[in-house]
C-alpha cells in the first residue's frame, strides 16, 4: 500500500511539473484543487497546450478528448487514468 501511495504522490508531481512547465507558472500554483476556475493562466490556451502535449506525448492524434478533460488537475488524472497514459 504504501509503494501504491508514495507512486501516485510521484506521479502527481511530475504532472503538477509539466502542468507548471506548460502553462508558465509557479509550481506552488499548482496543487489537486487547481482547475480553470482559480488559476487565470488555466484558460482555453492554456487548456490546448496540456491537450497537445499529451497526444504528442501518446502519439495519438486521434485521441478522443473533451476541454473539460483538461479543466483542472483532478479532471487531468482521471483522464489519465481512464486511456491508461504514463507520465
Amino acid at each position: 500500500l504504501w509503494n501504491i501511495m508514495g507512486k501516485q504522490k510521484l506521479n502527481n508531481k511530475k504532472l503538477f511539473l509539466i502542468i507548471s512547465k506548460l502553462l508558465e507558472v509557479s509550481l506552488n500554483k499548482i496543487s489537486l484543487k487547481t482547475s480553470s476556475e482559480n488559476l487565470d493562466e488555466f484558460d482555453s490556451l492554456g487548456i490546448l497546450n496540456i491537450a497537445t502535449y499529451f497526444e504528442k506525448k501518446t502519439n495519438n492524434k486521434k485521441l478522443k478528448y473533451d476541454i473539460k478533460d483538461f479543466s483542472s488537475i483532478k479532471n487531468i488524472i482521471k483522464f489519465l487514468e481512464k486511456n491508461n497514459i504514463k507520465i
